[in-house]
């Protein structure tokens, strides 16, 4: 190795921030050393700036130890301090090449595909880098315990170096040794008993192997997922029993918490078009060993009260196929009518592990409207449905830096099956997010509805469509935007139209500031104009999710006047 300079003129100059320039050759070299003297380039902010004296003899040191590693044992490093600016010089020359490369395995994993796929990143004639090298073993390493190699080892890892010669030949060999397999599964509870809160039935639905298998961390990995997603549990925690193997075979041991099933949220809201807000939530997910779950939801505003109860039962699996049963009651204040609903319903939800979520619904409702001008009316309705969502997002379900929202739903209801109105009803929604460059994110909303009838007048105001509101066309009141009839009144439309773009900038860890402009309308037969609304406000990542306060303004309407929204939720 030759160091050509290290020239430095020894000045007190410790705490200020000099400016760095780099001549780097070959270009290879360029991020490598850039991420190695990062430390001396740019200190952390509100670090102790390090001492010219400390750059001097630390940095090239670094440096050096880089390009060996990289494949350079004879390079050219100069550094000198010219004002105030350091300036870096290096040229990598001739770098060592791999030369003969054996890579060996012995044991079970000889036969492993899934191993077998990972190759040797270096060959013939490839400059020596060794960080690749090492990350190749690492790899391999952490690959072996995953898929449960718990005996493997590195028989041989030589690299013969000849410098004269820029060569190196590698030398690699590896033993497996056996593969081990999942023994008894022992489900626990916090205590260390036998697990008695939930049928055994359930726990082998949730389990996606059986003694005998092979071991795999992410079939465990998995069955972790899939109890914390069931909700029965307060904590989860499995551990293989490695130093008690039998054999081949080694032994799980899952420890599950059923000391708290029961959950309670409240959350508030205001807008002007609903006013404040109020809703409440219980669930109690594992109400008996049978899997069985029960929930409640209540929300309350001036224009808008709203009551549900869910009785959840699996079905073929606690969490990817259940029936639901449910009833409910809700209140609507649109404009001059007032509009009750109360259902009862049962429902087949189908979640697989990926992919879309399917949903099978009969639900019986009967429908009663009152319009301030004495209007009144009732339909009962027996409505057979089918929806299809998915929902995918990257950076965490609260708060995604990405992701999307697709849903897809009908529902019908016919004179000859108990019903008072002959109709289909078809509603989409798509929601996208990304964020670009880290802070600029981007989110667009798109929504529409048909309903087919041969005599729409006898559809309910309750299945018909509205839009306006905080979650709709914003600037606009809750669902005031439909058709009206002859005294003004809002009838609701038989087709529906929303969109909207916003923009929220990435300003601080916990808040953002957004513009977004909104559009669309309900109508019937006959197409009507897209209300805008336009409008910017401020989200507050908070722990519980993002809080959201906009003002907007209606722009379609005379004066524009503007409404305040604040709402709490994930944007998708």
């Amino acid at each position: 190795m030759r160091l050509l300079a290290v020239l430095l003129a020894l000045l007190p100059l410790s705490g200020l921030h000099a400016a760095w320039r780099k001549d780097i050759q070959p270009e290879s070299l360029v991020q490598p050393i850039r991420d190695t003297i990062a430390l001396w380039e740019s200190p952390k902010k509100g670090s102790e700036p390090p001492s010219d004296l400390a750059i001097a003899v630390e940095a090239p040191v670094a440096i050096f130890d880089t390009l060996k590693a990289l494949g350079y044992y004879d390079p050219e490093v100069s550094l000198l301090k010219d004002d105030d600016s350091w300036v870096l010089r290096v040229q990598g020359g001739q770098p060592v090449r791999v030369g003969q490369v054996s890579v060996e395995w012995l044991g079970e994993a000889a036969d492993d595909r899934l191993l077998r796929r990972l190759e040797f990143p270096l060959k013939t004639g490839d400059v020596l880098d060794q960080v690749r090298y090492e990350a190749f073993k690492q790899t391999l390493s952490e690959r072996m315990l995953e898929r449960g190699y718990f005996d493997a080892e590195w028989l041989v890892t030589d690299i013969a170096l000849d410098l004269q010669a820029r060569r190196a030949d590698i030398t690699l060999r590896h033993d497996s040794g056996m593969r081990y397999r999942f023994g008894d599964i022992l489900f626990l509870d916090s205590l260390g008993q036998p697990l008695t809160g939930l049928d055994a039935r359930w726990l082998r639905a949730m389990t996606p192997f059986k003694p005998g298998d092979e071991i795999s961390s992410r079939r465990i990995t998995a069955l972790q997922k899939t109890l914390q997603a069931s909700r029965y549990f307060a904590d989860v925690r499995v551990t293989l029993l490695r130093d008690q193997a039998e054999g081949r075979d080694v032994a799980l041991e899952v420890r599950a918490d059923t000391r708290k099933p029961n959950r309670m949220a409240v959350g508030l809201g205001y807008a002007t078009d609903e006013g404040p807000r109020v809703s409440h939530e219980w669930q109690r997910h594992l109400l008996n060993t049978r899997g069985h779950g029960i929930s409640t939801e209540l929300q309350l505003s001036p224009v808008r009260q709203q009551a549900d109860l869910r009785y959840r039962i699996p079905w073929k699996h606690p969490v990817e196929d259940s029936l639901q049963f449910l009833a409910g009651m809700q209140r609507d204040r649109i404009d001059d009518t007032l509009n009750t609903q109360t259902v009862v319903g049962v429902q087949r939800v189908i979640q697989p592990p990926r992919g879309w979520q399917t949903t099978y619904g009969l639900r019986l409702s009967e429908d009663r409207f009152e319009r301030d001008g004495g209007e009144r009316g009732s339909t009962t309705l027996l409505m057979p449905s089918v929806a299809w969502s998915l929902v995918e997002n990257r950076g965490g379900a609260l708060d995604p830096l990405s992701g999307h929202r697709q849903l897809l739903q009908i529902q019908a209801a016919h004179p000859q099956a108990f019903s008072d109105a002959e109709f289909v009803s078809v509603r989409a929604g798509s929601r996208w997010l990304t964020t670009v460059a880290e802070r600029h994110m981007l989110l667009l909303r798109a929504d529409a509805g048909a309903i087919v009838s041969p005599r729409f007048a006898e559809v309910p105001p309750s299945v018909r469509f509205y839009a306006g509101g905080d979650s709709s066309v914003r600037g606009y009141d809750y669902r005031a935007l439909s058709p009206v009839n002859a005294d003004g009144d809002t009838v609701g439309g038989q087709y529906l139209v929303t969109g909207s773009i916003e923009y929220n900038w990435r300003w601080r860890t916990a808040w953002r500031p957004a513009v977004f402009i909104d559009a669309g309308n309900a109508f019937d037969a006959h197409w009507q104009p897209l209300a805008i609304g336009a409008g910017a406000g401020l989200r507050w990542i908070s722990p519980v999710g993002p809080v959201r306060v906009d003002v907007a303004s209606a722009v379609s309407e005379p004066g524009r006047p503007l409404r305040l929204h604040i709402t709490l939720g994930s944007p998708l």
